[in-house]
């Protein structure tokens, strides 16, 4: 007999290894009201599937983090289920929309896909490219062909950012607007890793960044970069990364994984150069559904 339950972190610890390890120690500080929503199945008492998802904090819009069935109980309805379940407490909360970006070319992919579509979720899009590597890319061209930039440019941890210079670039900003709304530096800064993220000057002014974060002892995700437009044909972005990688690679640091946006056409053909220095270069999907209380009920 299936049973569904809203966890809390009394109760949700026996579902960990359901989730993703980046996502496992929110299930140990879930709260009635936390920004971090878990439904759980059982049967007998014993945990068989989990749907996990985040609450923006404005706490209208909401990200489906994980959605997992055990491999006996797939194909039994208990995926439609815990997401229908986890759409509920979603619309509760007050969220009116929902979105999930999956992996594609996973065994589990197609069983997805159609439960999203059973539940009424958008068609699913193409989003990112997720590009991973290893020292291997030490041996890229460009890594070389970057290593020194012209003197009017300077590389420099981005630790070292001044306040004159954070308030420069957020005023710039405001008034006129030269960074895309999600590779602004100032939202990624939490918790990144220091030894592999700098920033970029140009006669004395700060033009780009690369921020990077330590997601596993072995892995650095290069999260968000950026140089100024008029100064992105003079591979100065790929200055950055050269230093980021020869600087984990010091540190003896393996992995490495980094995304492209889809839309960043010149960005998808270099990473389709470099192809041969990645360990794997996969692609991610999301759909998005509109959460209707009504519809729920």
């Amino acid at each position: 007999m299936y049973s569904l339950q809203i966890l809390d972190s009394s109760t949700a610890t026996a579902y960990e290894r359901m989730t993703f390890p980046l996502f496992r120690s929110r299930l140990q500080v879930l709260q009635p009201q936390g920004q971090t929503v878990a439904v759980g199945a059982a049967n007998l008492g014993q945990p068989i599937g989990l749907a996990l998802a985040e609450i923006s904090s404005e706490g209208v819009s909401s990200e489906v983090l994980s959605l997992y069935v055990s491999p006996e109980r797939r194909n039994t309805g208990i995926g439609t289920l815990l997401l229908t379940r986890l759409e509920q407490v979603l619309v509760d909360r007050g969220c009116t929309n929902a979105t999930i970006v999956y992996m594609t070319g996973k065994p589990t992919t197609p069983a997805l896909e159609h439960l999203l579509e059973k539940c009424h979720w958008s068609p699913s899009t193409p989003r990112m490219l997720i590009c991973k590597s290893d020292r291997r890319v030490l041996d890229a061209p460009w890594l070389k062909m970057y290593e020194n930039l012209p003197p009017s440019f300077t590389i420099f941890p981005w630790c070292e950012l001044t306040n004159e210079e954070r308030i420069a670039i957020q005023q710039q900003q405001q008034t006129d607007p030269w960074i895309p709304e999600e590779l602004v530096p100032f939202l990624h800064e939490e918790g990144m890793e220091p030894l592999t993220s700098f920033g970029l000057r140009y006669q004395e002014q700060v033009v780009g960044w690369l921020i990077t974060h330590r997601i596993y002892p072995d892995t650095i995700r290069y999260t968000c970069d950026w140089v100024r437009e008029d100064l992105q044909k003079t591979g100065c972005l790929l200055a950055l990364h050269a230093k980021a990688h020869k600087r984990q690679a010091i540190a003896k640091i393996p992995q490495a994984i980094w995304t492209v946006p889809l839309h960043h056409s010149n960005m998808v053909r270099f990473e389709e150069y470099e192809k041969d220095y990645l360990t794997s270069m996969e692609q991610t999907k999301g759909s998005l559904k509109i959460l209707d209380e009504a519809s729920n009920i």
